[in-house]
């Protein structure tokens, strides 16, 4: 097979795999497939129009990603978290983001902070459309970018792989209506940032974080049969 047509295939199947899966995202955080599901391969590859090879191959990535649950002879489910371990993973960014806002209070530059809240008006406007998908990876990036602002690469790397980790709790447990707004709380944590007042900044990074805690739903919930045709009948790959 010429060199040529196996690139051509393998840049086929890297997008129709990302579009599976970012459909199976997508309805993640719409919560039309909540924790629990059951991921029924025969409807998923009627209702995509994909093998069942290719089917597999995004599910192994989600399972990677924690998004789904790979179990012998049960198949893959969305993926099911328990209040402990949520609160596990929102303690240990508690822990890194607090100090990490204090410290960045002593040294931000002007030139820092004009980038930061450009990420909070981007997140505005994702979630004032609805686009939570959008909304949530900017949220995120965000406290990354306070991070990375410090210069610190292994504070950064760490808080990486927590706020993927969040990321996914969020987008299975919290309500979409949630009252409270993201940006707001930035915004309100960037200009403590700006005042050099570290403890207010550090402070306010805690009621945040706190806040998500609680606005996450993690009482068992009843799951309903999905008609997955109708669910990604506008997803055909």
């Amino acid at each position: 097979m010429p060199e040529s047509t196996t690139v051509t295939r393998r840049r086929n199947n890297a997008e129709i795999d990302a579009r599976v899966s970012d459909a199976v995202y997508d309805a993640i955080l719409e919560q039309k497939l909540p924790p629990g599901t059951r991921l029924v391969e025969a409807q998923l590859c009627k209702a995509f129009g994909i093998t069942r090879g290719m089917l597999r191959r995004v599910l192994v990535k989600l399972a990677h990603e924690g998004v789904v649950e790979l179990q012998p002879n049960r198949g893959a489910t969305i993926a099911v978290h328990d209040a402990a371990e949520a609160r596990q993973v929102f303690g240990a960014r508690l822990i890194l983001e607090t100090g990490s806002v204090r410290e960045l209070a002593r040294h931000a530059t002007a030139d820092q902070l004009a980038a930061l809240r450009a990420m909070v008006a981007a997140e505005h406007d994702c979630r004032a459309s609805g686009n939570w998908r959008d909304w949530i990876r900017l949220s995120g990036d965000f406290h990354i970018q306070l991070a990375e602002a410090n210069g610190n690469p292994i504070i950064t790397t760490m808080l990486r792989t927590l706020v993927a980790r969040t990321s996914l709790l969020i987008g299975l447990y919290e309500s979409p209506t949630r009252a409270s707004c993201g940006h707001e709380e930035h915004q309100a944590i960037l200009d403590a940032i700006e005042r050099r007042d570290g403890e207010r900044a550090a402070q306010l990074m805690a009621e945040h974080l706190g806040e998500y805690i609680a606005a996450l739903h993690l009482e068992p919930k009843q799951v309903d049969v999905v008609d997955f045709g109708k669910l990604f009948h506008r997803v055909k790959v």
